[in-house]
């Protein structure tokens, strides 16, 4: 079965489709290491959660649910999932995390607009992989439907919770409401077991970075607002 090296991490994994392989490309490796887990799904069970998710093509199916298996065993590897975009500047990384329809892939685009050497790391889930005592981004094949993503680790240099406004404003949040606002932006899962570790990698996050909020336009003042704040 096929090797990748995903967010630092040997992974096995077999698509069967177009649009997993694809995505995944960038991380395949030739390597004798062993895996730290294998991601499989089967046709069988594939057509399976085609009856209970009868709009989604056999292809998507495979994306998301890959995807979310990957997202579940990284938990045991000092790993998380932000439901976030990330702009990297100056080997520093920024993570914008909303809800869907806020306008985080929007403003983190203005950042390429603003800084020739940024770029995206991962516009959708990027991982949190925390290694060596320090806390990366990480890019990954899932990486939303427009697969904006690298096969990089960069040090996180802060994360930032957005929300709308005319005005620009920022400003740092407390421990409290910075997990609430993690909780809310990573992967549900069913089980106590998953959730202590989500709760133990949250508490490290927020022990190690600073955490943002922020209301904001589209411009370039935005920006500035984010950037000149975080990078302190």
């Amino acid at each position: 079965m096929p090797k990748y090296s995903i967010a630092g991490i040997i992974v096995e994994m077999n698509p069967k489709y177009e649009r997993t392989s694809k995505q995944a490309k960038p991380y395949l490796i030739d390597t004798t290491i062993e895996p730290a887990f294998k991601l499989d799904l089967s046709i069988d069970r594939m057509n399976e959660l085609k009856v209970t998710y009868h709009y989604l093509t056999l292809e998507d199916i495979e994306y998301i649910f890959l995807g979310q298996l990957f997202y579940k065993y990284i938990l045991q590897h000092d790993g998380i999932l932000l439901h976030s975009s990330c702009v990297v500047k100056d080997n520093k990384a920024y993570l914008f995390s909303a809800p869907s329809g806020t306008g985080k892939s929007t403003h983190t685009t203005l950042w390429l607009e603003e800084f020739s050497d940024a770029y995206i790391l991962n516009d959708d889930k990027p991982a949190i992989i925390y290694k060596d005592n320090t806390l990366y981004a990480a890019g990954t094949p899932f990486s939303g439907k427009h697969d904006i993503s690298r096969n990089l680790l960069v040090p996180i240099q802060g994360i930032c919770f957005l929300e709308r406004s005319e005005n620009n404003w920022i400003k740092e949040i407390d421990k409290k409401q910075a997990i609430f606002e993690i909780l809310n932006q990573t992967e549900r899962v069913p089980y106590e077991e998953d959730m202590n570790l989500i709760l133990h990698h949250i508490s490290n996050i927020v022990s190690n970075i600073t955490i943002h909020k922020m209301g904001c336009n589209i411009s370039k003042e935005a920006v500035y607002t984010a950037y000149n704040k975080m990078n302190k």
